[in-house]
């Protein structure tokens, strides 16, 4: 069977650029490889340090303006939520699952002052993006693995009144997620599917 002029072309070209790919390999190309990517809005180092400064927070005591000083600033922290009292209604007692009796007696005297209370909820993570394996294999789609790692938390802030009355914390203080896809066809597995696709429309 003769190939057509076209498609000796894009067997050249990948010759051409595995030749190269493996010349670069040889000569310490594997930092062509995308190594990191960060996703970083916070300024906390850790979560161990959110746990600290979420330790210095005394319901009744801590002033809702030295929450910046403690790292929580609900001006300048990215991707904060400014919740009203019906939004602290829709947080704690969601779909009516639970009852208003059942919540801590903070929370519904924030809720029974209604225009007097805000919660704050801040969202601070460091999360790392990292390719890794074999360069080719990546570069020409054959097999690509991405390891994420980080932390992320979730901080909860009632203030009435000026004061913080209450707060709650949760999140992931170790995150490790490993991920593969794998395509037998690399670059071809788009045209192959595409082909595929094209055919049952047809038939």
């Amino acid at each position: 069977m003769r190939m057509g002029t076209s498609g000796l072309a894009r067997y050249a070209r990948a010759a051409g650029i595995v030749a190269i790919m493996s010349t670069l390999v040889g000569c310490g190309g594997l930092s062509l490889l995308p190594r990191e990517n960060d996703i970083e809005n916070t300024n906390f180092k850790s979560y161990q340090e959110v746990e600290a400064a979420f330790s210095s927070i005394t319901p009744g005591a801590t002033a809702a303006s030295q929450l910046r000083d403690m790292g929580f600033d609900a001006a300048q922290s990215p991707n904060v939520e400014i919740l009203s009292y019906l939004g602290v209604m829709e947080r704690f007692m969601p779909r009516d699952s639970v009852k208003f009796d059942d919540l801590a007696m903070p929370v519904q005297s924030c809720i029974q002052a209604r225009d007097r209370c805000t919660a704050y909820v801040f969202h601070p993570k460091r999360l790392h993006q990292e390719r890794t394996g074999n360069i080719l294999l990546d570069l020409f789609g054959f097999r690509r693995t991405t390891v994420n790692y980080g932390w992320s938390a979730e901080v909860v802030l009632l203030v009435q009144d000026g004061r913080v009355a209450y707060k709650v914390m949760s999140g992931k203080p170790h995150i490790l997620d490993y991920h593969n896809k794998i395509q037998p066809l690399g670059p071809f597995q788009d045209f192959g599917d595409m082909t595929v696709r094209t055919a049952v429309r047809l038939f």
